[in-house]
C-alpha cells in the first residue's frame, strides 16, 4: 500500500495529525442557533415563511425604531427652516379662523380683500385682517 507515513505502522512514536476543532461550531450559540432552525424546519416554521402578525409586529417595532433614531439627530438648516415656514403658515390659518369666528360675513369678505398678503410673509400687527383698515 501507498499512502502517508502517518498510516503505516512503523510510524508509532510519531503524532498523528487531527482535524483542527472549528472554534464556530463548536460554541453554545452555534450550536442552539441550529438546534432552533432543525426544529423550526421540521415543524414548517421555516423563517422566510413567518406568521403574519410577526411579520407587522416586526415592521412597526422596525418603524418606531427609526422614528426614535431620526428624532435623536440634530435638525439639517433646510429642516430648520421648513419647520419655521410651517410654524409660520399654521399661525396665519389660525388668525384667518379666528378672524373670520370674530367678525360677520360681511366685513370678513371685505377684511380678506382689504388684506392682501402672501402666507410666507409674516403679518405685522399693522396688518392685522380684523382691523377696519382706515
Amino acid at each position: 500500500e501507498q499512502g502517508p507515513d502517518f498510516l503505516s505502522g512503523s510510524n508509532i512514536g510519531l503524532i498523528e495529525p487531527k482535524k483542527l476543532p472549528n472554534p464556530v461550531r463548536e460554541s453554545k450559540t452555534h450550536q442552539e442557533l441550529h438546534r432552533e432552525l432543525l426544529f423550526s424546519h421540521r415543524r414548517g416554521l421555516l423563517p422566510e415563511h413567518k406568521p403574519e402578525l410577526q411579520k407587522v409586529l416586526e415592521t412597526r417595532r422596525f418603524k418606531q425604531l427609526k422614528q426614535q433614531q431620526e428624532s435623536q439627530r440634530p435638525l439639517t438648516d433646510l429642516e430648520e427652516e421648513l419647520r419655521k415656514r410651517h410654524q409660520m403658515l399654521e399661525q396665519v390659518f389660525k388668525m384667518r379662523v379666528s378672524c373670520e369666528l370674530m367678525i360677520p360675513q360681511s366685513k370678513s369678505s371685505h377684511c380678506e380683500s382689504s388684506v392682501s398678503h402672501s402666507p410666507w410673509s409674516p403679518r405685522t400687527s399693522r396688518q392685522s385682517c380684523c382691523s377696519d383698515g382706515a
